[in-house]
Formats: structure tokens, sequence, C-alpha cells
């Protein structure tokens, strides 16, 4: 080898050592950083005219089939996730049977005075306590209704943000499908924006269900998996949400879940928010609409001295109950102000009925009795809300809260489940694609090693020169 081919040659190896190293640097340094993929040289023996090597791609150590894993076990962890955090306030007020402050306890104190008061029917004591505890019991259905509306305006204000966070998203993929064409593919620079891009494809799985593809200029276009476009390229379809219907759109496509007729999204949590505000919800506040319906009728039918048209013991804010009127209605139950205890507070109507003209004998329980057989009849339930329509009156609140708390502790199981899922998934990506160090640290001997041969190749051809220059 000539002195200028040994003197090339140094130089080059020269100049990969320093990429080797600043690869490496770059590996040791983000080593921690939450979804950093190990970049790697490679190196490649240049022409016949050249000597040394080069460096030819700098190359994440992507594992795309884990990518495509984790992502999608991501999206379905964030749909439960949202679910079961969405219930939790609401079922932890609804109670469970047995606690003394559900409804189907409420139920049971009622049941029981009025058990009491078919043995006691002269006794005002047990006239208050009876109109007490219906008292509670509308109380605690009226609360578990406003508690659910409650939980329903938070779950619209997160489909709000969580479609604001998807537009800001795609919008900044926009930017990096623009800036990433300035940078020739297998650089460090597009090995940097790359990195970026797969942190937005991250986070947009966490909401959306996808998948993604790569033009030959680098750009990345996103597609939900029902084939929906989101971005491509430059153009993003802006995702809206409807609060009236609960309506997803991507631009001009309808993606909403559980819609009939679309092919929706599947996973991530805006589906788990759809869910609630789609599935979930309007069934829970169905059921306490029909429980506060057959409270009312089966009161109304029950008392001998009401008339079509006017109110029992429990009312819809004072008023008889409309069938055209049934949305809502748990928030509006009332007891009859007649005999309210906040009201004018005529206890006797609950021995002698609710449209009596004067208080009747006191020892005559007939109507009382007439209430309680009442609560043994079928209520009917409406079928959406998922209870036979079989059920009593007497049995309808116990099926509706165990209803209601199992439909949360089913969403947890998904939740833990998948949340198990996504752990292992991605475990096994960041062993592959993560750094480890004592790896990079080894690399780096390596390379100052190389370093230094290169150095002294250039110092002895230097030495050299010099002979030569002197001996003349």
């Amino acid at each position: 080898m000539s002195l200028t081919g040994a003197l090339n040659s140094a130089t080059s190896g020269l100049r990969t050592t320093q990429t080797l190293s600043r690869v490496a640097a770059d590996n040791v340094s983000n080593a921690l950083n939450p979804g950093y993929v190990r970049r790697r040289a490679l190196l490649v023996t240049p022409g016949t005219h050249q000597s040394g090597a080069m460096v030819s791609e700098i190359r994440r150590e992507v594992n795309a089939s884990l990518q495509r894993m984790s992502r999608h076990e991501t999206g379905k962890m964030a749909r439960y996730q949202v679910v079961q955090e969405g219930l939790r306030s609401y079922t932890a007020y609804l109670g469970q049977p047995g606690d003394g402050s559900s409804p189907a306890d409420k139920f049971s104190a009622f049941q029981n005075s009025l058990t009491t008061l078919v043995n006691m029917p002269s006794s005002n004591g047990a006239q208050s306590g009876a109109v007490l505890a219906a008292e509670d019991l509308a109380l605690s259905i009226r609360n578990a209704a406003q508690t659910l509306g409650t939980t329903a305006t938070e779950v619209d204000m997160e489909i709000r943000y969580e479609v604001a966070d998807l537009n800001q998203a795609l919008y900044q993929m926009r930017e990096l499908n623009i800036q990433r064409r300035d940078f020739r593919p297998g650089t460090l620079e597009s090995a940097q924006y790359d990195e970026q891009i797969d942190l937005v494809l991250d986070q947009i799985s966490g909401i959306v269900d996808i998948r993604s593809t790569v033009s030959s200029n680098g750009s990345v276009s996103i597609y939900t998996r029902g084939g929906a476009a989101l971005i491509e390229g430059d153009q993003v379809q802006d995702v809206t949400f409807n609060q009236g219907d609960g309506t997803l759109m991507a631009g001009m496509q309808d993606i909403t879940p559980f819609k009939d007729g679309v092919r929706g999204l599947q996973q991530g949590s805006l589906v788990g928010l759809s869910e609630l505000k789609r599935e979930v919800i309007p069934r829970f506040k169905l059921q306490l609409d029909e429980y506060a319906r057959g409270l009312i009728e089966t009161f109304e039918n029950a008392d001998a001295t009401v008339t079509a048209g006017q109110p029992g013991l429990f009312t819809d804010n004072g008023m008889a109950f409309n069938p055209a009127n049934l949305d809502g209605l748990a928030a509006r139950l009332q007891v009859n102000d007649q005999i309210s205890l906040q009201g004018d507070a005529e206890v006797w109507r609950i021995r002698d009925g609710l449209g009596a003209a004067a208080p009747g004998d006191v020892a005559d329980s007939a109507q009382i009795s007439a209430f309680v057989a009442a609560l043994n009849n079928p209520l009917g339930a409406a079928v959406d809300t998922g209870i036979p329509v079989t059920v009593t009156l007497r049995d309808f609140g116990a099926e509706m809260v165990t209803s209601q708390a199992s439909e949360r502790a089913r969403a947890e199981n998904d939740f833990n489940a998948a949340s198990s899922a996504a752990e292992v998934v991605l475990a096994a990506r960041r062993n592959t694609e993560g750094v480890n160090i004592d790896d990079e640290m080894q690399q780096l001997l390596l390379i100052e090693q190389s370093y230094a041969a290169n150095s002294r190749i250039l110092t002895t051809v230097s030495e050299m020169i010099d002979t030569l220059i002197a001996s003349f």
C-alpha cells in the first residue's frame, strides 16, 4: 500500500469511528428514554479506488411485528381502562346489595316499614317511618341518576379531550412527514425523525386502533383498522365528535364504534369512551328510569283511591306517570307532596290512600296490604335494560345494582387481562429494541481501539514522510 493509500485509509477510519462513537453515545444517553430504539451503524467496504471502511446507513433496530402487536395491545388496554375508570365513581356511589346504602337496601327498608305498618295501621310513628323510608328510597334513586348524569358529562368531556389530542398528533405527524423529506434515508438525522414518528404512532394507537404505511419518500399514512384515512402524506382528516348522538367522523367518514352499518373503531380510549356513552350509560340510565316507573305505576295501580291521571305515593315531580315522559324519570322521582314529611305531612294517607278525602278507620290495613302485595307484581322492564321482564318490583333494585356492579367488574377484569398482555408484548419489544448499556460500552472500547489504530497509522505515515524528506 502506498503512503497516500495508507493516509486515505486512516482518514476514512477516523471518520468512521467518529460516526460509530456518536451512534453508541446516543444509544447510551437515551437508554432510559421511553420509546427509544437502539441504533446501529452499518459498515461497507468502498470501491476499488478507495480503501478502509465507511458507514453506509444508520439503522434503527425496529421489530415491526412487535411494534404492531404492542400498539394493538396498548389500544385494547386503553379501551378497557377508560371503561372501568369511568364506572368507578358511579358504582362506588351505587353500592352493593347488603351494604345499607344501595337503592336495593333502601327498598328493603321501605318494604319492611310497610310490613310493620300492616300490623300497626293506627300508629302515627309507623306511618311516618314508612313515609320516611319512601323518601329515602326516592332520594337514593335520584342521587344515583344524578351521579350517572355527572359520569355522562365527564365522558363527553373526555371524548372531546381525546379527539383534540388525536388531531394534534395527526398534525404533528404531518409536520414530521414534511420535515423528514429533507433528509436522506439511513442518515442519523433521518433516524431521529423516525424516532419521533414512532412515538407519535404509539400515542395515536392508544387513542384509536390504526395501521400505517410508509411511502417511498418516507411519508407515513395512517388509517383506522376499518380503513378510514386519518392522514395521507400532507392531508389530515380532522376527527370530529357530535356530542348529541356520539358520532365520530374522520373527515367525511363515519368511524363511530358500536354503530350499525359502520366499520367503526375497534380499540383505543375513544372506543372505551364511546362504549360508555352509547352502550353502558344509556343502559344504566334506562334501568334507573324503569325502576322509577315501576315504583310510580305500582303504587298508582294499587291505590284504590287514586283515579286516572292522579299521582300516587311516588310521583314524577308531583305528577302522575306519563309514558311519553320516561326519559330522565329517575332524576325526577319524588314522594307525593301530600304525604311527604317535607310537604303537607298527611302521613295517614299511606294507610287510607293518597286520594282519600279524610282519614278512615285507624285499624283498617287493607290499603297497606294492597301496597305490599303489589310489590310482587312483575315490573315488565324494557328489553334494553338487560333485566328480565318477569323480575318483580321487590327484586328489581337488587337485580339492577348487581347488573351494574357486574358491568364494572367485567370491565376491570378485561382491563387487567389486557394490561397483562400489553405489558408482556411491551417487555418483549423493549428487550428487542432497547439499549443494553453493557453492550454499548464494549462497543465503545472497540471503537476506541480502532480510533487509536487509525491514529497510529497517521502518525507512522507522517514519520515516514518526514524521514523521506530528510533524506534528500
